[in-house]
């Protein structure tokens, strides 16, 4: 009896023991989800790859999300455009603006195994420079006035002609390899292998491409953060609904793009996450400045304040999209938070227009100055679903100021060869898309760059502002970033005062995203590719790991 006493006694001391410890591992450690490798995510994109090669992906989309994650630049861009090392591990810059020397990094390779160095990037700018280069000629014309010279495996200098503060900003296109395609002309690069099966440096691989799909891998190579998922998957569709559609059978889990339209149903379903964040570019009106009723300031003005751009964006464009302040992207390192705002105020509008003269002296609703009506067309594309509905709103605010506005709709190709182009028009709304990240806008507003002047120009409504210019000239040379954001604070100023343009809105790229993936970090994006700027933590799978008391620490929600 007492030896099986003694054994109860043991069993009841074990089990307090057991309990103790047990109790010691609850409230001195706690468990915390973390990141894990592995796991595939597919993605729906509306459209279809054609060249996977940086130097020519300017007009497709796909191509462009493809080679976002295949390759690199010397220098890549911020969300706020500000220019960061990338396959350059640093630069410096002469006094005078026109030279610049690129320390590479040493430890990157291509995704073949082969050796990055400067012959790469001697290889892309000649490639680029050659004349029969076919890609686009505003980027050839720039690389054709650059010397590069390669001065040691890792290290190239870059002599320019003349000083030119955006030069950074070309330094981020995609660099090829040399060892793969010194032997093929630039004319033939596009429909070259390589353009379908290309070799990069950045963290993923092309493993299969076809009309229907792509599948990606990490590259092992990579010399960033090894992504943890375990591949990419893309699949292609004609448009955006049929995205939608997609992710509602369940064959993708990824919308590459939410479209207005689109984001009521889209918000419906349960387990789409949607994650928003400026796109570079800006929709606007252009009021031609060399017709009567536009040369006075005052009236663009008044036709500024008359425009309800909040109702645009809140109904026609369901909220995707940011208020127009000015000519300089909210989130770039050149804005002015200061600069003239113009809320919609119809009646400080009616102000206006009474004080330059325009007036409804007959009470018929159409204000006239000398006999002549205040009466204009507002031209537009036809193939936006949003731009009849906004023109036609605009026509309907500004009628209730007095002003009389027919809309006309003619296809995009006629809209810039018919009308923008010769500047035969009154109005025209229209829009800037991809923006670079170098906030210089001197090819919109130099009054040099009116098409008639400069066939790369953009000035449509052929601003004439003597000071803007000088400006805008001073803003190109200086290498300093303090004084070009000074010199585009008093930029903006100006066109803010003379209004040669109305800036409607900033568009808004959403991304639908399916809650098994995590990690995923919008910022405002210079195309829509950026949205993979942080993919290497972008994750499925997840580990419990236990972690002391000490150590833990509330873990941040996974961005999305």
């Amino acid at each position: 009896m007492v030896h099986i006493r003694w054994q109860a006694l043991i069993a009841v001391l074990g089990i307090i023991f057991l309990g103790t410890l047990l109790a010691y591992f609850a409230f001195g450690f706690s468990t915390v989800a973390q990141a894990d490798y592995g796991g595939t995510f597919i993605e729906g994109i509306a459209g279809t790859p054609n060249i996977v090669n940086p130097l020519f992906n300017q007009f497709n989309r796909a191509d462009r999300d493809l080679s976002a994650l295949i390759f690199n630049g010397l220098a890549r861009a911020d969300e706020r455009g500000v220019i960061k090392p990338d396959l350059a591990r640093s630069w410096e810059t002469s006094p005078d603006g026109l030279v610049y020397t690129f320390t590479l990094r040493s430890d990157v390779t291509w995704s073949d195994g082969a050796p990055f160095s400067a012959a790469d990037v001697v290889y892309t700018v000649q490639t680029i420079q050659s004349s029969d280069y076919p890609g686009l000629t505003d980027i050839a014309s720039l690389w054709r006035t650059v010397a590069i010279t390669e001065i040691n495996p890792t290290t190239v200098r870059m002599q320019l002609s003349q000083p030119f503060a955006p030069f950074l900003d070309y330094a981020t296109i995609g660099i090829l390899p040399s060892h793969l395609l010194q032997d093929i002309s630039a004319a033939d690069l596009p429909t070259a292998q390589f353009s379908r099966q290309p070799i990069g440096t950045g963290p993923f691989v092309l493993d299969e491409l076809t009309t229907n799909h792509a599948y990606l891998s990490p590259n092992p190579r990579y010399y960033g953060q090894r992504p943890y998922l375990g591949a990419l998957q893309f699949i292609f569709y004609p448009d955006h609904e049929s995205l939608l559609a997609a992710y509602q059978r369940g064959e993708i889990e990824g919308i590459s793009q939410v479209t207005p339209e689109l984001l009521e149903r889209a918000r419906a379903l349960p387990k789409l996450d949607l994650s928003s964040a400026q796109l570079s570019g800006m929709t606007l009106v252009f009021f031609n400045n060399s017709q009567p009723q536009f040369q006075d300031k005052v009236v663009r003005q008044a036709l500024l304040y008359g425009m309800n751009r909040q109702r645009i964006i809140d109904e026609i464009l369901q909220g995707q999209a940011i208020l127009g302040t000015g000519p300089v992207l909210p989130n770039s390192w050149a804005y002015d938070e200061a600069i003239k705002k113009y809320p919609y105020d119809p009646q400080r509008a009616a102000e206006l227009l009474d004080q330059a003269g325009w007036k409804d002296a007959n009470d018929d609703g159409v204000r006239e100055k000398a006999g002549q009506p205040l009466a204009f067309t507002l031209v537009t594309n036809t193939d936006d679903p949003a731009r009849a509905a906004i023109a036609q709103q605009l026509a309907n605010d500004w009628k209730t100021i007095g002003a009389q506005v027919d809309v006309e709709l003619v296809p995009s190709a006629s809209l810039v060869q018919d009308y923008l182009r010769p500047r035969k028009f009154d109005a025209v709304l229209a829009a800037f898309a991809d923006l670079p990240a170098d906030p210089d806008p001197y090819s919109a507003w130099h009054s040099t760059q009116t098409p008639d002047k400069s066939d790369a120009g953009r000035n449509y409504s052929g601003w004439e502002n003597t000071e803007a210019d000088d400006l805008l000239q001073q803003a190109r040379r200086t290498v300093d970033t303090a004084r070009r954001a000074e010199l585009y604070r008093q930029f903006q100023t100006l066109f803010m005062e003379d209004v040669p343009a109305a800036i409607l809105y900033y568009p808004v790229y959403t991304y639908g995203i399916d809650q098994r993936l995590h990690g995923v970090q919008l910022a405002p994006l210079l195309d829509a590719g950026d949205r993979f700027r942080n993919i290497s933590q972008w994750y499925i799978n997840t580990r419990r790991v236990i972690l002391s008391e000490s150590q833990a620490r509330p873990a941040p929600t996974p961005g999305r």
